[in-house]
């Protein structure tokens, strides 16, 4: 008899033609995986119904709110093949003794290129020349292309792959700045970033980047007020999470002239709503949130949450827990 049961809810494991050659080692340990055929933005009453017997989940953007994890009563862990996890209730995993883990510096690389396509797709204006040359254009699509070099990058959230964007701004001879809670000055130091307050941010960067993690504090941290006080040929990116940018509000910005461009990975609702005016314009490049899905990140991502799930039944701590005072409450229990 297995040891336990383990759910796979992420839909990276469509990437792969053998996925169950990444689950090996929880196999190997006695563990049951069972891979769900990965539907998308599954209902609370579908995951219910996956849930009764499993033991530990590998999870994807499903919903895992305390309703769920009341009707889930043999979950010890859930491992995020992902980096945020607002989809858990995290304080209801916690009281049930649930750990949470995440995969926090595994996709961080992919990221940081996705937004660097992002910036040169809407700067050098690629989606739009691409559409006009199909049309037989040519003299008529050649205006003058907004560069990266000499440029002030912006970045607000100076963590994992805050960090990586830095690196490669600096090798595209841009000057880097940042904002952050949490000032890592010597990384800053190494790379040639300089921190500023979130005020200086908006109004020094030609081009300002999003990698904070949704919080209340993060939340529509880029608003109306924040638009305004940035260049008017400055340029804005979200590629963290939806809420963190106020979207209705960067529309009308862009509608104004109040801002140049954007790049858009995420919405504040996934999927969005598409009669959106974001999705009419065209200053931006938008994505259907793919930052995280290089293929490197992927299977990094798979097999470090892998990694967390096998730590947790060989007894040892995974190195991602996002709950850590979980384990309180599993000693107390104990």
């Amino acid at each position: 008899m297995a040891k336990g049961v383990v759910w796979v809810g992420t839909p990276f494991i469509l990437n792969f033609e053998k996925p169950m050659e990444i689950f090996q080692p929880l196999v190997d340990e006695g563990l049951e995986v069972r891979l769900d055929e990965c539907r998308g933005h599954m209902p609370e009453e579908d995951v219910i119904k996956c849930l009764p017997d499993v033991t530990a989940v590998i999870a994807g953007a499903e919903p895992y709110t305390a309703r769920v994890l009341e009707n889930a009563p043999n979950v010890q862990i859930i491992a995020r093949a992902g980096v945020g996890f607002n989809n858990i209730a995290v304080p209801a995993a916690t009281g049930r003794g649930i750990v949470v883990t995440n995969a926090a510096g595994q996709n961080s690389v992919s990221v940081a290129e996705h937004l660097f396509g992002h910036m040169i797709g809407v700067c050098r204006r690629i989606s739009w020349l691409d559409q006009n040359i199909r049309k037989g254009l040519w003299r008529e699509i050649q205006p003058a292309l907004r560069p990266l070099n000499g440029m002030t990058l912006g970045i607000l959230g100076f963590g994992n792959i805050g960090k990586q964007v830095a690196k490669r701004a600096v090798a595209f001879d841009m000057t880097v700045i940042a904002n952050d809670i949490v000032e890592d000055k010597k990384t800053a130091d190494e790379i040639g970033v300089r921190f500023v307050s979130l005020e200086e941010l908006a109004r020094e960067s030609d081009y300002l980047t999003c990698h904070v993690p949704l919080t209340p504090e993060t939340t529509e941290i880029i608003n109306s007020d924040l638009l305004k006080k940035m260049k008017a040929d400055a340029f804005l990116f979200n590629i963290s999470r939806g809420p963190v940018v106020d979207l209705d509000a960067l529309a009308e910005a862009l509608q104004a002239g109040t801002i140049c461009g954007a790049g858009v990975d995420v919405y504040p609702e996934e999927p969005p709503d598409y009669d959106h005016p974001i999705f009419s314009l065209e200053n931006v490049v938008l994505t259907p949130h793919l930052g995280g899905r290089g293929e490197d990140a992927i299977r990094n991502t798979l097999v470090h949450s892998t990694r967390c799930v096998l730590d947790f039944f060989q007894g040892r701590r995974p190195p991602t827990v996002v709950n850590p005072e979980v384990y309180e409450v599993l000693d107390q229990g104990a």
